[in-house]
C-alpha cells in the first residue's frame, strides 16, 4: 500500500511537470522564434538583445570582409609598385600604417545608421510605410553592394596621415633631421649644463672592467655619473636602495652603460671596458668646451640647407639624405683614413654613373699602385687597369714601358668599367678639386667594422644603389632600372634634375632630434688642435 502511494505520488509530480513544459513551449511558439534568442542569450550571461533593434550590417558574416576589396598588388606600377621595399624609408612605415587605419575607419564609418538610413528610403518609396521598410529589412536582407558601386566613405584619416599632409606639421622625433640653425645654441646650452656638473663630478678610481653582476664600490661611482649625464634614471623621488644595491651592476645600470656608449660613438657591449673608463675619465668641464667647439663648426654652416640635401658627417661614418626636414634614407659610410682624410665640403650631387671606370689620382699612382705594377704587371692587367695618356681616351696594356711613362706624368692609370672595379657599379660625380666621390666599393666587409676609416679620402656607400634611386626616381626611374644598369661592363651616366645640396662635415658632438648630446672619436685629431 505504501509503494502505490509513493508510485502514485510519483506520477502527479511527473505530469505535473510535464504540464510546465508545455505550457512554456506553448508561450514560446506562441510568441515566435524570436523569443529564443533573448532567453537563450539570458541562459548564457550575455546581454538580451532586442529583436527589433537588430539592423543588418550589424553582426559579422561571412560576406562582410568583402565589402572592401583587397589592393590588387599586379595593378601597381613605377614609384608605388617599389615603394614599399624602400631600405630604412620612415615614410613608406607611415604610409603602410596610414593604409591599415584608414581600411579600418572606412570600416568603422560603413555604420548600421547610414546602410539603414539608405534602405528605409528604399523601402518607403515600394511599400509607404516605416513598418513595412523594417519588415522588409529584417526578411530580405539586401546583398553587399559591390565594391565598384559601393558609396565610398571618407574616414578621419590617421593621426601620422594628418602630419603628413600638413605642411607645417611635426616631424617624429625619430625621423626629424638636426636644425642647423638651432644646432650651435643647442651645444651652447648642453655646455653650460656640463659645466654645472664639474663640482659634483668624481671620476671612477682605477681598476679593471666593470660588467653586469658585479659588486663594488666603483658601481655606485658609476652609477652617480651615468645619472649626471642623463644615462642612468633611477626610481623616482627618494632612492630606497641600500649601499649594497648601490654598488650591485644591475639590469638598469648595463642599460645606462649601453646608453653612455651608444651616445659616445662606442662598441656597445653594456661592460665598462677600458675605453668606457678612458670616455668617462673625460671631466664635464672638458666635454662642454669639446660642445662649444662644435657649435662654431656648426656656426659655419648654412642655416637654412634647402629642402632637399645629403648629410656626411665624416667621424659618425654616416649618410643621410634629408627631404622636408625629414631624414628618409640613412647608411653606414666608409671614410678616408687619417693619412688621406677626407675633406669637408659643400657641394652637389650632379649625376649619378653606372658601371663607372676609375681614373687613378695621381697621388694614389705614386703611393700605392705604380709599385704594385713595376712588381707584377700581369696582375694589375688581369684587374682592369690600363695606362691612358693626360688628355686622351686611348688605353695601353701595362707594361714597363707604358708604366714608366705613367711614372713621369705623361700618362696614368685607369681601371675599366666592370664587376671588379674598385669604385664598384654606383658612383655620384660631386664637382670638388681633390678628386672626390661617393661611391660603391668591393671590400663591402669593411661595413662590419664599428670604426670605418679606411679609404684614400672618397666616401664609400653600404647602399649605393638606394641612393641612386632616391635620386633618380622623381626623373621616373624604378627599381628595376637602376638595377639593370648595374649589369654589364656599359658605363652610363645620368644627370640628376634639382641636384641636392651635399653637406661633408666634420663633428665630434652634436645634440640629435631627441635632445641628446651625441660624441664621436676625434678621428683626425683636430679637436686637440683646436680646444
Amino acid at each position: 500500500m505504501h509503494h502505490k502511494t509513493l508510485r502514485h505520488r510519483n506520477c502527479s509530480a511527473l505530469h505535473g511537470t510535464l504540464g510546465s513544459y508545455a505550457l512554456h513551449f506553448s508561450v514560446i511558439a506562441a510568441l515566435g522564434c524570436c523569443a529564443l534568442l533573448p532567453l537563450m542569450e539570458s541562459a548564457q550571461g550575455a546581454t538580451p538583445v532586442n529583436p527589433s533593434d537588430v539592423v543588418e550590417g550589424t553582426t559579422t558574416t561571412p560576406s562582410q570582409p568583402e565589402k572592401k576589396p583587397a589592393k590588387q598588388p599586379e595593378e601597381e606600377t613605377g614609384l608605388a609598385a617599389h615603394a614599399s621595399e624602400i631600405v630604412d624609408d620612415p615614410d613608406i612605415a607611415v604610409d603602410a600604417e596610414t593604409d591599415t587605419d584608414s581600411d579600418a575607419a572606412a570600416k568603422e564609418e560603413d555604420t548600421p545608421e547610414s546602410k539603414k538610413t539608405d534602405a528605409d528610403k528604399a523601402a518607403t518609396d515600394k511599400a509607404g510605410t516605416k513598418d513595412a521598410a523594417a519588415n522588409n529589412k529584417q526578411s530580405e536582407p539586401e546583398p553587399p553592394p559591390k565594391p565598384e558601386t559601393a558609396p565610398k566613405p571618407t574616414p578621419a584619416p590617421a593621426p601620422s596621415t594628418a602630419a603628413a599632409s600638413e605642411p607645417d606639421a611635426p616631424i617624429p622625433d625619430k625621423d626629424r633631421a638636426i636644425d642647423f640653425a638651432t644646432a650651435g645654441n643647442a651645444l651652447r646650452t648642453q655646455a653650460a649644463r656640463y659645466r654645472t656638473l664639474t663640482n659634483h663630478w668624481q671620476a671612477i678610481a682605477p681598476g679593471a672592467t666593470l660588467k653586469p653582476g658585479d659588486r663594488s664600490p666603483r658601481v655606485a661611482q658609476l652609477r652617480k655619473i651615468l645619472q649626471q649625464y642623463g644615462d642612468y634614471i633611477g626610481p623616482p623621488g627618494p632612492l630606497k636602495a641600500s649601499d649594497s644595491d648601490h654598488q650591485r651592476f644591475d639590469a638598469g645600470l648595463q642599460l645606462a652603460v649601453e646608453s653612455y656608449q651608444r651616445r659616445h660613438g662606442m662598441e656597445v657591449t653594456g661592460r665598462v671596458n677600458k675605453a668606457t673608463l678612458r670616455e668617462l675619465a673625460r671631466p664635464p668641464q672638458e666635454l662642454a668646451r669639446l660642445l662649444e667647439l662644435n657649435a662654431e663648426r656648426w656656426d659655419k654652416l648654412p642655416s637654412a640647407p634647402g629642402n632637399r640635401y645629403i648629410f656626411v658627417n665624416v667621424p659618425d661614418y654616416q649618410l643621410q639624405l634629408v627631404d622636408q626636414r625629414k631624414v628618409v634614407l640613412s647608411m653606414k659610410t666608409v671614410v678616408g683614413k687619417s693619412s688621406k682624410r677626407t675633406p669637408e665640403m659643400t657641394t652637389k650631387v650632379v649625376s649619378v654613373v653606372f658601371n663607372p671606370t676609375w681614373t687613378v689620382p695621381r697621388s694614389i699612382l705614386l703611393t700605392d699602385l705604380l709599385p704594385k705594377a713595376r712588381n707584377n704587371p700581369e696582375a694589375m692587367h688581369k684587374r682592369g687597369y690600363r695606362v691612358v695618356k693626360y688628355g686622351t681616351n686611348t688605353t695601353t696594356p701595362i707594361s714597363e714601358k707604358s708604366i714608366e711613362s705613367a711614372a713621369s706624368g705623361e700618362a696614368t692609370l685607369r681601371q675599366i668599367s666592370g664587376p671588379g672595379n674598385t669604385l664598384g657599379r654606383v658612383k655620384f660625380v660631386i664637382p670638388n678639386k681633390q678628386s672626390i666621390f661617393l661611391h660603391d666599393t668591393q671590400a663591402q666587409s669593411l661595413f662590419e667594422q664599428h670604426h670605418r676609416a679606411y679609404s684614400h679620402g672618397c666616401i664609400r656607400l653600404q647602399q649605393p644603389e638606394e641612393l641612386a634611386y632616391a635620386l633618380l626616381g622623381p626623373q621616373g626611374w624604378d627599381r628595376t632600372q637602376v638595377a639593370q644598369a648595374t649589369v654589364g661592363d656599359e658605363s652610363v651616366t645620368i644627370k640628376v634634375d634639382n641636384p641636392p645640396r651635399l653637406f661633408i662635415t666634420y663633428l665630434t658632438a652634436w645634440v640629435d632630434a631627441l635632445g641628446r648630446v651625441q660624441f664621436r672619436p676625434d678621428i683626425y685629431h683636430r679637436d686637440q688642435r683646436e680646444l
